[in-house]
């Protein structure tokens, strides 16, 4: 697993490596050829809107690794809370809960 550090300095910079960058015009004028690009090259593709990173292309494998990541991660953290009795602890009454958000 990456550095924790590692995420937060990617965002920090609007770094996405090697990446291509293309504009929602580009898309919507070579939407099947970004799309090849992507699942028979293997590139990812940031959608840049007004100049800003908008969304992401990525091939189905990139999409999968990221969830296993985010599972394995989740997984971490649902150990912790274990063996730190976190979960042990009671939680609010849903009654309160209710009460609270106007239900």
């Amino acid at each position: 697993m990456a550095p924790e550090w590692d995420y937060d300095r990617r965002v920090k910079e609007r770094d996405f490596g090697d990446a291509k960058f293309v504009t929602t015009k580009e898309v919507r004028d070579n939407v099947a050829k970004i799309l090849n690009r992507v699942a028979f090259g293997g590139e990812q593709i940031v959608v840049r809107r007004h100049g800003k990173p908008f969304v992401a292309i990525v091939a189905t494998y990139d999409l999968q690794a990221c969830q296993a990541l985010e599972d394995y991660s989740d997984a971490e953290e649902w150990e912790r809370m274990e063996a730190s009795g976190e979960l042990d602890e009671p939680g609010i009454p849903w009654e309160e809960v209710r009460k609270e958000i106007g239900l």
